[in-house]
């Protein structure tokens, strides 16, 4: 078994959202990772928050930057184990929020 990484794209200009979508969002990754963690494929996982800074190197020196993608910015992450990298495609195709419009990205764990 390999480990993966999926990160949960979203819109963060949606952000601040209504606190009861927001407990709706919440409630519906928290039931997709004890289904996981039942199939003994979970491995962790968090939401993150909406605010943050990219740090790059500009000419010679390191600025802290807007996210630059804020219309695809991470909002969370699970890592999960799977067979292989279709399998793991496969588990994410089971990401409760693509109907709200959120985007998975599935890469290996080195």
């Amino acid at each position: 078994m390999a480990e993966f990484i999926l990160f949960i794209r979203e819109d963060l200009t949606r952000y601040p959202i209504p606190e009861e979508q927001l407990t709706s969002l919440i409630a519906q990754h928290t039931a997709w990772a004890k289904e996981l963690s039942d199939r003994g494929i979970f491995r962790n996982g968090y939401g993150v928050g909406d605010q943050g800074v990219l740090l790059a190197q500009v000419d010679d020196e390191i600025q802290a930057l807007p996210i630059q993608d804020a219309k695809h910015g991470i909002g969370g992450f699970y890592i999960i184990e799977a067979e292989d990298l279709d399998a793991a495609i496969e588990i994410g195709r089971g990401c409760p929020t693509f109907k709200d419009g959120d985007q998975l990205e599935v890469r290996p764990l080195m």
